[in-house]
C-alpha cells in the first residue's frame, strides 16, 4: 500500500497507525473531511509522507449551472498526529488545514540532517493554534527548538526527548499556559536550565 487511497472510503475510521516504508498521504483528505472521522494518526517509516501535499481546504460550491457561488473552508477532524516527516508537515497549507490538532509528536529517528527549522516551518507551526501537547523526539543534530513557541497559547505539555544537541530553551520564552515540561536524554545544559524553572512551571520531569 503506497498511499492511503485504498482506505479513503472508510468513513467510520477513527484511528490509523502505520509503520512501514515510504507511505504517501494521498487519500488522507477524504478521511479527514466529507464525513470522515479520523482523529488519530501515527505514521512512522515514511519520512516523505506529507512532502508536496496541498490539501486545498477551500472548495467552490457550484449551482446546477456550474457557476461558482461561494467558497467554504473545510476543516480537518484530526486531533492527534505522530509523524517522522516534520519537514513535509510544517508547511502553511498543511498546518492551516490541520489547525484543529491538539497533540503533535515529531520524530527525527536519529536524523543528523535537521539542525534547525526554517522560518517558513516555524511560521507554519504557529498555525497549529489548538496544540495542547507537543513533542520533539530523536533529532540528534537539532540545535534549537522552533522560535515563538510562546505564541502557542493553548500548549500545556512540551516534551523534548533524545535531542542531545539542544543546549537551551527558546530565548523568547515558553507559553504561559505550559503545565508540564518533560526533558529526557538531552544535554546537561538543557537539564540545568530546566531545573532553574522549578516553581515557574507546575511539573518538570527530567531523565
Amino acid at each position: 500500500m503506497g498511499t492511503l487511497e485504498p482506505l479513503s472510503n472508510l468513513s467510520s475510521l477513527t484511528r490509523l497507525e502505520y509503520c512501514g516504508h515510504d507511505l504517501k498521504c494521498q487519500g488522507l483528505r477524504s478521511l479527514l473531511t466529507s464525513g470522515g472521522q479520523l482523529n488519530k494518526l501515527k505514521v512512522f517509516g515514511s519520512p516523505r509522507f506529507f512532502v508536496g501535499w496541498d490539501p486545498n481546504p477551500r472548495r467552490a460550491l457550484e449551482d446546477v449551472e456550474g457557476e461558482e457561488q461561494q467558497t467554504q473552508l473545510v476543516s480537518s477532524t484530526l486531533r492527534e498526529l505522530c509523524t517522522d516527516d516534520a519537514a513535509g508537515l510544517l508547511a502553511a497549507p498543511i498546518c492551516s488545514f490541520l489547525s484543529s490538532l491538539s497533540e503533535l509528536g515529531l520524530r527525527g529517528n536519529g536524523s543528523k540532517e535537521v539542525e534547525r527549522f526554517s522560518k517558513e516551518q516555524e511560521d507554519a507551526l504557529q498555525l497549529l493554534s489548538s496544540l495542547q501537547e507537543l513533542e520533539f523526539w530523536s533529532f540528534h543534530n537539532l540545535q534549537q527548538l522552533p522560535a515563538r513557541l510562546h505564541n502557542l497559547t493553548s500548549l500545556e505539555i512540551l516534551s523534548i526527548s533524545d535531542c542531545p544537541a539542544i543546549s537551551s530553551l527558546p530565548s523568547d520564552d515558553l507559553p504561559k499556559s505550559l503545565q508540564e515540561l518533560n526533558v529526557r536524554y538531552c544535554s546537561e545544559e538543557l537539564k540545568q536550565q530546566c531545573r532553574g524553572l522549578v516553581g515557574t512551571i507546575p511539573r518538570i520531569i527530567q531523565h
